[in-house]
């Protein structure tokens, strides 16, 4: 008797992974219709910096698929409160648990940043942090106040993705 079961259990198991394998695949084309770009401004405030990393590479993820889609994107990317910290070039304060997603997050930066995103820092969590803007990796623009440039780009048409 238990060993029809799993019998049973297999199949249903193997009949619903390749119904899956042949489901259509995931778009955005109804969201997207009409669109040529797309223009996003990014608030960051996560204060972990293994999931600032992971945001950071989803955000470079959805550039790829915004192009794949045949839709320009523009993205700003503001960095505001202790989050402000993973962005020094001296990592001063880190503990050596985070030193690896910290890095990871510079790196990630970096590239992006040749990909046409753009990466600031608030000048007001920079000052809390007690961080001086020189010190700041040069991938990333120190602004006064990542509030003030949040509402700026939003007044301009830029839509606003709130991460925290």
């Amino acid at each position: 008797m238990k060993r029809h079961f799993f019998v049973f259990l297999a199949v249903i198991s193997l009949g619903i992974f390749f119904s899956c394998a042949e489901a259509a695949p995931l778009t955005d084309a109804q969201a997207l219709s009409g669109l040529h770009t797309a223009k996003a401004v990014f608030l960051v405030n996560v204060k972990n910096p293994n999931a600032v990393e992971h945001l950071v590479k989803v955000i470079g993820l959805t550039r790829h698929q915004l192009l794949a889609q045949k839709v320009t994107p523009h993205f700003i990317v503001v960095f505001i409160g202790p989050d402000v910290a993973f962005l020094t070039k001296d990592r001063r304060g880190i503990p050596c648990t985070e030193e690896r997603a910290v890095a990871g997050i510079q790196h990630e930066i970096d590239k992006l940043t040749t990909q046409g995103i753009q990466f600031q820092a608030c000048g007001v969590a920079l000052h809390g942090m007690d961080v001086h803007p020189s010190m700041v990796i040069p991938a990333v623009h120190p602004v006064e106040s990542g509030f003030i440039s949040v509402i700026a780009y939003q007044e301009k048409g830029y839509a606003l993705v709130p991460v925290y």
